[in-house]
């Protein structure tokens, strides 16, 4: 056997019998190569072969690492897996849809889901994180990220999932900071664009709009709408932009109302986060009696069913999305470098 795999082998054991679990790391290069009597090289050959297998992994100007168990059962050949879905809100009108879309695919490639909801609250998203890193059960993580839109303290736990090489994809929007996380969602600028164009095209010029400002799919959104205002050669103050957050929401379901028929009584055309907003805004109307603006709204959830026709509604790919997630994640559990994609809206 050559002398780096027999290095390989008495350091796995050694890992296996716990004796590096205190101190979280193995020697250093030089400490290896004086107590086996080899050169560098062969220290590092040996020192590959363990995190290949899952046992070890290195953090730059810091040391190597004994990994979690469950990266070395992964890796090492484990033949079922579980991969923790993490979602805002699991009711969420179209959740169910993706959540679908993800099931059916890992389920079908022998794939067992756990499936947690943080209700857009970071301290959930943060005990859920703390648990993962805790417990070695999981083997990968689909996540919709909390509060998106905001500085977020919990991107130090998700860097550790990182480190542990543990496969992490993110649905809709990752965080800024993770600037090398692998993310399925939709085009979420182009969406914004297409809101001016659309109704622009039914002769409306003044605007108004109303994004979520704590995700990063309403700053998104609110970006395209402003490039569509300006390649239409419109000025921004043409438009009436308010925001709201998750705890608006949480404190008063009608908020969205409270000061609609005030802030949009002389817009024509008004674009909607999406279509539970929009909703919002047909009930405000209805209910003053007063002739409704053109809306566009994003989504096409089954709300649409009871819109009026002056609602314009562009498609999430729900299902898709999810089974493409599912799908970069049976690749990654395979050890096959996955990119971020995303998918265009249905028009």
């Amino acid at each position: 056997m050559a002398k780096y795999l027999e290095i390989s082998e008495t350091l796995k054991q050694e890992i296996l019998d716990g004796k590096y679990e205190k101190e979280g790391k193995i020697p250093t290069e030089y400490e290896l190569v004086s107590r086996f009597n080899v050169s560098r090289q062969t220290v590092r050959q040996a020192i590959a072969c363990l995190k290949n297998e899952g046992y070890l992994y290195q953090v730059q100007g810091s040391g190597t690492y004994v990994s979690k168990p469950s990266r070395q059962i992964r890796k090492s050949g484990k033949t079922s897996a579980t991969v923790m879905v993490i979602c805002t809100y699991i009711s969420d009108y179209i959740f169910p849809s993706i959540i679908r879309g993800i099931e059916n695919k890992l389920s079908s490639n022998g794939i067992t889901i756990n499936l947690v909801a943080t209700g857009n609250r970071i301290d959930t998203e943060r005990r859920i994180l703390q648990k993962i890193l805790s417990e070695p059960d999981v083997d990968g993580i689909i996540v919709e990220g909390t509060k998106t839109g905001f500085p977020n303290p919990n991107i130090a736990l998700y860097r550790e999932i990182q480190k542990l090489e543990i496969p992490l994809i993110f649905l809709h929007c990752s965080y800024p900071e993770l600037s090398n996380s692998i993310t399925v969602g939709m085009k979420e600028m182009d969406g914004g664009r297409y809101s001016i164009t659309s109704l622009v095209a039914l002769g409306c010029r003044k605007f108004g709009a109303i994004f979520k400002s704590d995700d990063r799919q309403g700053l998104l959104r609110y970006a395209g709408f402003c490039d569509g205002l300006l390649d239409s050669g419109l000025d921004l103050d043409s438009a009436t932009v308010r925001w709201y957050t998750t705890e608006d929401l949480d404190r008063d379901k009608e908020i969205l109302s409270t000061h609609i028929l005030d802030d949009f009584a002389e817009e024509d055309g008004v674009v909607c986060y999406n279509d539970q907003v929009a909703l919002n805004f047909i009930n405000a109307f209805k209910t003053a009696n007063r002739p409704l603006p053109k809306l566009f709204s994003f989504d096409h959830s089954h709300l649409c069913d009871i819109f009026p026709p002056e609602v314009i509604s562009i498609g999430h790919r729900k299902e898709e999305l999810g089974v493409v997630a599912a799908t970069k994640m049976i690749n990654m559990l395979e050890g096959k470098k996955e990119d971020s994609v995303f998918l265009d809206w249905v028009i």
